[in-house]
């Protein structure tokens, strides 16, 4: 197998998974559509670059995921219902 494409599926499932977290997210449209816009430019600029090489860029990319994806400060936690 050629280096690298195993990663391939890999980063394309991640990068699914990370659209599907951003459309849960209890944050803002704005918020979480200005992260995705974000991490959507990311991923078409390491289409064609190595920037993802760079490890300040990899950490500030998973900040923004992070922050994006997660309650806001104070949020009651959601218990479900049970069903």
């Amino acid at each position: 197998m050629t280096p690298g494409v195993g990663g391939v599926p890999g980063l394309a499932a991640s990068y699914v998974w990370l659209l599907w977290a951003l459309q849960r997210s209890p944050r803002p449209t704005p918020v979480v559509l200005t992260a995705a816009a974000a991490l959507t430019g990311l991923a078409m600029q390491s289409a064609v670059d190595h920037v993802l090489s760079y490890p300040v860029v990899t950490a500030a990319a998973g900040l923004l995921a992070g922050l994006a994806t997660s309650r806001p400060l104070g949020a009651t936690p959601d218990r479900g219902t049970g069903t």
